[in-house]
This record gives structure tokens, sequence and C-alpha cells, in this order.
């Protein structure tokens, strides 16, 4: 439990840190990668320790927690390349640690993941690493979305952010969902027939198949420009939307015992 309240912690002050900076502060910004990467350490250190027990995440809140981290050291990354995003980081880190906190929710309630075989396994990180980009294309579509009408009517508020930036990541994540969404497919395929059991019996599957198919049709629509950019990003945002909504109410039918 520890490890998880260390990486709450450092995320927050990630949080408090950039949104001082926001405010002004300036001098706190220096201090807000290094919160980040001390919280993704954290993580990382108990996920080690979990799989050498042999136990890894399986129900919900291990994968919420685990894409709120895939989504804090992904925004690290573009950090060091986009330093105009700084301007953000109190809105992504407080999404990373809101998401992180559902690792205690398996402490309190005494929820311990279940142990998994190979096949389950890299579905079920396929998929968080799928919700991670899927929701981070969401947040940064909207944000383009904003700037767009902020560039139109010549007003920019504190968390402006340049189009080319957002457009940028907008269609990087977007990519990365399709890439990983087919990933999670390929491997749920794999993991239902292990079980001998029906795809069109699971709605988890179906509902991943669901967005494959949606953003196959977002990343075509990238590529062939055959669509107006600002209908992306409403779409992006769609797809962003359904997806909490999947992951909150529907459930693998499929028991992996």
């Amino acid at each position: 439990m520890i490890f998880y309240i260390f990486n709450i912690l450092f995320y927050l002050m990630a949080f408090i840190s950039f949104l001082l900076y926001t405010l002004k502060a300036k001098n706190t910004i220096k201090y807000s990668l290094i919160f980040i990467m001390l919280g993704n350490l954290f993580y990382l250190i108990k996920l080690i320790l979990n799989v050498k027990s042999g136990v890894v995440f399986s129900n919900i809140d291990a994968i919420v927690a685990f894409s709120g981290n895939i989504i804090m050291l992904f925004y690290g990354i573009l950090l060091t390349k986009f330093r105009n995003l700084e301007n953000i980081g109190f809105i992504i880190s407080f999404i990373g640690a809101l998401f992180s906190m559902a690792n205690l929710r398996n402490v309190f309630l005494h929820q311990q993941p279940s142990l998994l075989n190979p096949i389950f396994l890299i579905h079920i990180i396929s998929a968080g690493f799928s919700y991670s980009f899927i929701m981070l294309g969401g947040i940064f579509s909207l944000l383009k979305l904003i700037s767009e009408k902020q560039i139109k009517q010549k007003k920019f508020s504190k968390t402006y952010v340049p189009i080319y930036t957002l457009i940028f990541i907008e269609k990087l994540s977007i990519n990365m969902s399709f890439i990983f969404l087919t990933i999670t497919i390929l491997f749920g395929v794999m993991w239902s027939f292990y079980y001998d059991k029906s795809l069109y019996v699971d709605p988890k599957i179906i509902v991943i198949s669901f967005l494959w198919f949606y953003y196959a049709i977002l990343v075509h629509t990238y590529i062939f420009k055959s669509s107006k950019p600002t209908t992306i990003s409403v779409l992006s945002a769609l797809g962003s939307t359904i997806t909490v909504i999947s992951v909150i109410f529907i459930k693998h039918s499929i028991i992996t015992g």
C-alpha cells in the first residue's frame, strides 16, 4: 500500500506544482517533471513486485490505475519535447492522480488481483494502453477545439497550447489507440478460444471490437483527410466518452479461473 500512496502523493505534488506555475509561480515548474518521474517509479516498483510474486492486476480498479500511470508517463515524455504543454500540466496530473487512486480501493476493500495466464495478461495490458491513448486523444481533442475557439475570438487563456502541438498529439494518440486496440482484440480472441468460449457472448470484446472499428475509421479519416479536423476532434472526444462508459459498466463474461 505504501507504494500506491507515494505514487498518488507525487502526482498530487505535480498537480500543485503545475497549478502554481499556471498561476504565475514560475519557479515551481522545474520540480513538476521530477514529481511525475517519482510517481511513475513507485508504481513501477509495485508492479514489478506483483509480477515477481506471480500475482498481477485483473480487476477494473487495477486497469484504471494502470491507464492513469501510462497517461502520466506519456505526458512526461511529451513534456521533454513540447515545453508549451506545461500550461495544462495541472489537468493531466489531476487525472493521473485520480486514476491512480483506484488502486487504493483494492486495499481498502481487500480486493486482491487474480492470477492470470499470459494470453489474458497481454490482453489486459494492451487494453490498458488502449484506454490511456484514447483518453489522451480525447483530452487533447477537447483542448484543440477550445484553442480553435480562442484563436477565432483572439482571447487566449492561461491553458492555451499552440494548435500544431495539439494536432500532433491528437493524431499520435488516435494512431496508438488503434494499434493497441488491434493487439487487445487479437489476444482477446486467443483468450476466448483458450477457454472454448464464443466471442459473441462476451460483451467486453464486442465493445472493444466496436472501438477498434471506430478508431480504424478515425485513422483512415486522418490519412485521407476525408473529414474536417474539427469533426475528427469531436469524434475523438466522443470515443473517449464511449470508452469511459464501457470501462465502468461493461465487464468480461468469460471467467478466467
